[in-house]
């Protein structure tokens, strides 16, 4: 870069008279050369620049402190302390900044008043505008080689890394200069209150303060700020360091063998009704494995508390929310599979789990709808002989379909509305005195009890599909049957998903 011009020489120096720091005025020159802002103090001697050996920097007047080195050095520690503390094991980070918006308005008054002051024409002022560096990109090349260093991670921007340090940096005056220019554009436009909730009174946007910056003339401008930049020069301050890991999705397929185990943790009144539940049991050890902040657990669908998932089992899905442990090795997960299934009995795994990626999770949520379910029902017969029930008759019907409002059960958590749903296919058989054993159920009352294995579409309420829910399921078991049909079981027994 030539940074030799007269011209250039001029607005390099006025800047400096402004206090501003070396690097501020390298950028507003348009120097692009990243040497020149790691080591300013060097290259502004070596272009006749400066003199001194040693320059003692006040709070710059552009970037109030971002892009010097006692800003810097805050950052760097601070950012150092939390990644140490939380131990994030990932090997890359991209960093986000956010600046006082501010900012916008003291490069727009420097480059107004550097105008003036040097008699510069409208056409070399419009230039010096677009040369203006951006501060975060210049505070990238200088500020995250330090942190690479300080962290022993590289920053990886392209991928990008699912690793983000946002550090947020705040300055003590900002919201009065931005209420500066605001009641200069009430005094210009007379106006009140329009302003006002655009810019929702002390909160203030880049967008918004742009838009007001546009519609006052430069001349106003200058002369509203004159005073405050000299009288409010501050140092910024670092307000906080956040690190967060982008989610990992982890899933697999589980059987539910207990009748008595709700599907997430329930709660009425604040309190909680059950002492543990699918979700607790299966995400508890994961989220612990990988030290993630928070879950959310998902599934193709869910079964009620009374029900079981046997057999293959059902998929599901954790979102593991900013996890500090992401480097997840099979060994992991196969550790994971078997910690789960030695603590409990009423919930397995059933399938390995899997690091899942974006495409899984759709199929996952698109498998909500398109999939077709398998079920076993023990049913009974009320108030009438086993010999007046064909059961045979169950066993011709082909794609049925039925009319289903929402059932009474749910209706306090989902809305009232009709729902065509198809029954594929139904097996009907009366039951085995062993299949009835677990429920207590003698060899004189077994002769009213059958066994009904169903092919449905995806959310069919097959609980009402047998015993109609007083007229809301039409036809029902009841209906088809000419009979009082009750459900004593119910038991999920294959969900069709291609599946983790």
């Amino acid at each position: 870069m030539n940074l030799y011009t007269e011209e250039e020489k001029r607005i390099f120096n006025f800047l400096r008279q402004q206090n501003c720091c070396l690097r501020c005025c390298f950028r507003f020159v348009g120097c692009r050369t990243i040497d020149y802002f790691q080591d300013p103090v060097k290259f502004a001697r070596s272009t006749g620049y400066i003199e001194a050996e040693h320059v003692n920097e006040v709070p710059c007047t552009a970037c109030l402190g971002i892009l010097q080195d006692r800003t810097q050095e805050q950052v760097v520690e601070k950012i150092y302390a939390k990644v140490e503390k939380q131990n994030y094991d990932s090997e890359t980070f991209i960093c986000a900044l956010t600046i006082p918006v501010c900012i916008s308005l003291r490069e727009h008054f420097l480059h107004i008043n550097c105008a003036t002051q040097l008699n510069l024409s409208k056409d070399t002022l419009v230039s010096l505008k677009a040369k203006l560096q951006n501060i975060k990109d210049v505070w990238k090349w200088i500020t995250i080689p330090k942190i690479e260093k300080a962290i022993k991670k590289q920053v990886d921007s392209a991928t990008p890394s699912p690793f983000i340090i946002e550090i947020i940096l705040r300055y003590a005056y900002n919201e009065k200069e931005c209420d500066i220019l605001l009641n200069a554009y009430k005094k210009t436009n007379n106006t009140e209150n329009k302003g006002k909730r655009k810019c929702n009174d002390n909160r203030f946007s880049r967008t918004s303060i742009e838009t007001l910056i546009a519609k006052i003339t430069d001349e106003e401008f200058l002369q509203c700020f004159k005073a405050v930049i000299s009288e409010t020069i501050d140092t910024i301050y670092v307000e906080n360091i956040m690190c967060t890991h982008s989610s990992i999705f982890i899933g697999g397929r589980y059987n539910k063998l207990s009748r008595e185990l709700s599907q997430t943790p329930w709660f009425i009144n604040g309190e909680k009704k059950m002492q543990t539940s699918v979700q607790d049991i299966l995400c508890n050890p994961i989220t612990e494995a990988v030290k993630a902040q928070s879950i959310k657990f998902l599934s193709s669908g869910r079964e009620d508390v009374d029900v079981r998932n046997i057999n293959s089992g059902r998929p599901f899905a954790v979102e593991l929310i900013n996890p500090q442990k992401t480097k997840i090795t099979e060994k992991l997960l196969s550790d994971l599979v078997n910690e789960i299934n030695r603590s409990s009995r009423q919930v397995q795994i059933t399938s390995n789990l899997k690091v899942l990626s974006k495409i899984d999770l759709k199929t996952l949520k698109e498998g909500e709808n398109v999939k077709t379910k398998f079920y076993r029902a023990l049913c009974i017969c009320r108030n009438v002989s086993r010999d007046m029930i064909p059961l045979e008759v169950l066993n011709n019907l082909k794609r049925v379909k039925i009319i289903q409002k929402t059932p009474i059960r749910v209706l306090h958590r989902r809305p009232l509305s009709p729902r065509e749903r198809l029954i594929y296919e139904i097996r009907a058989r009366w039951a085995k005195p062993q299949e009835l054993k677990e429920f207590d159920i003698t060899n004189e009352n077994a002769d009213a009890f059958f066994v009904l294995d169903i092919k449905t579409q995806a959310g069919t309420y097959v609980k009402e599909f047998v015993h109609g829910d007083f007229g809301r399921t039409k036809p029902s078991l009841c209906d088809i049957l000419n009979a009082e049909i009750d459900i004593v079981a119910l038991d999920v027994t294959g969900i069709n998903l291609n599946w983790p």
